[in-house]
């Protein structure tokens, strides 16, 4: 299968929005030309902010997305890289792009010299639990997530 790695950005905005909008609702839709709104194009620009597509024939199929957060004191400056979401279109699973994805993840984390790549992943869902423990993580905690 021929792809490639994409970042997003506001040029190929419309892409990505088709992308989530077939994550929300399953429905494929193509060439919508939507234009990001100003607090988009605000948080593309966000320095710390890494959001990969993986583009097949023409549309995004999945993506991932990277934080990164700078730490100082232990880690002697040198942040960690957070994945806050991967995703990837379920006819397109199963065949190493997540994987490739993931190799992203670790390319971003070498080019920022960070400490480390940290993700939390629901542990009602193995199948993800499985694709990271294939790609070398391994569980470091029990935690809860939480959110306000």
């Amino acid at each position: 299968m021929n792809y490639k790695i994409v970042r997003v950005n506001t040029g190929n905005y419309s892409k990505f929005s088709d992308l989530v909008h077939w994550r929300m609702t399953g429905k494929q839709r193509h060439a919508t030309d939507y234009a990001p709104s100003d607090e988009i194009k605000t948080e593309l620009a966000n320095a710390n902010l890494y959001i990969y597509a993986i583009e097949v024939e023409d549309k995004f199929v999945g993506w991932i997305s990277l934080i990164y957060l700078p730490k100082v004191g232990k880690f002697n400056g040198h942040g960690h890289i957070y994945v806050d979401e991967l995703w990837m279109e379920p006819s397109f699973r199963n065949n190493g792009l997540a994987k490739v994805l993931m190799a992203k993840a670790d390319g971003v984390a070498k080019e920022l010299k960070a400490t480390g790549i940290r993700l939390y992943v629901n542990e009602e869902n193995p199948i993800a639990q499985k694709l990271y423990k294939n790609c070398g993580y391994t569980a470091s905690c029990t935690a809860y997530m939480m959110q306000k």
